[in-house]
């Protein structure tokens, strides 16, 4: 997995508005100017997308508001590494580089490069559980951009974080990463989480983006825990990983625009957070397609 860091300068003082859509164009932009085939590749895949984006900081209402002169940054995890080396080295040696956002050309001071061996994140991660004892993990997630999820394969949005769609969400992500172990089949862990994993609390609510051109986004921010009921259990410890990886590949709809990001936070004992809402301890079963 590779992991950029960009640093720019902004050209103008206002508002930005949701800065991850006109950020994800942006990245595109400038990866097809190296290889447009790989530009379309990695976007227009009907396949889960193998990349996502951390944008501009946001203030309380979502939106992103520059300064001009003022130093700005953003983030994209690249899930297959090898696919895009050598449109990195291309971008890394182009002089005078800037990156086209909205109408303003915003110079590009600086990238910053990491790997990582995505086994040895998991199996870190992992460990975050110890083996030998038999007490409930918990899992909160904080979601900080608008969340959507699927709802079944359909186009329809699915606004509640139930762990049947969020986990298995992050399995299918995790799946298409270079050199990773992967489960075969998605279904299976499904029923797993069903069955092991349960809402303990929560906290949210429903905001809508603007994304211009008369066009918004609606989806829950907030808190939620989760329960895994025992630690010993190998999946209770994967899925404990995979709520870590959600930490860079976001979750459900519109990712790789920056929804869906999320902060984690792994405990063995739950401590209610305050004011959550009544339907703690609730087990959300899992509807059929057919239903």
């Amino acid at each position: 997995m590779i992991a950029l860091r960009f640093q720019l300068t902004s050209p103008f003082s206002g508002d930005l508005g949701f800065s991850g859509v006109p950020l994800r164009a942006a990245f595109l932009n400038l990866l097809r100017e190296s290889d447009e085939q790989l530009s379309n590749e990695v976007h227009d895949s009907d396949d889960v997308r193998t990349y996502a984006l951390d944008p501009f900081p946001l203030d309380s209402r979502l939106q992103t508001l520059l300064r001009e002169g003022e130093r700005c940054e953003f983030g994209v995890n690249l899930f297959k590494a090898e696919q895009v080396e050598r449109a990195l080295r291309g971008i890394a040696l182009k002089p005078h580089r800037d990156l086209r956002i909205h109408q303003y050309a915003f110079p590009l001071n600086r990238i910053d490069f990491s790997r990582s061996d995505p086994e040895k994140l998991m199996s870190s991660w992992s460990q975050l559980v110890p083996a030998n004892v038999s007490s409930p993990v918990i899992v909160r997630m904080r979601f900080t951009t608008p969340t959507q999820l699927s709802h079944y394969g359909t186009g329809r949005a699915y606004l509640v974080p139930t762990p049947d769609k969020v986990f298995s969400g992050l399995l299918r992500v995790w799946n298409t990463v270079e050199k990773a172990t992967k489960l075969a089949e998605v279904s299976d862990y499904r029923d797993w989480v069903d069955s092991n994993v349960y809402i303990s609390a929560h906290r949210l609510r429903t905001v809508r983006v603007s994304l211009g051109r008369s066009r918004s986004f609606v989806g829950f921010v907030g808190n939620v825990t989760y329960q895994i009921d025992d630690s010993r259990d190998p999946l209770s410890r994967f899925t404990v990983g995979l709520a870590r990886f959600g930490e860079m590949c976001n979750v459900g709809k519109n990712r790789t625009a920056g929804m869906g990001r999320i902060v984690v936070s792994i405990g063995g004992q739950d401590t209610r957070e305050e004011g959550a809402s009544a339907s703690e301890g609730v087990r959300f079963q899992r509807v059929s397609s057919s239903g």
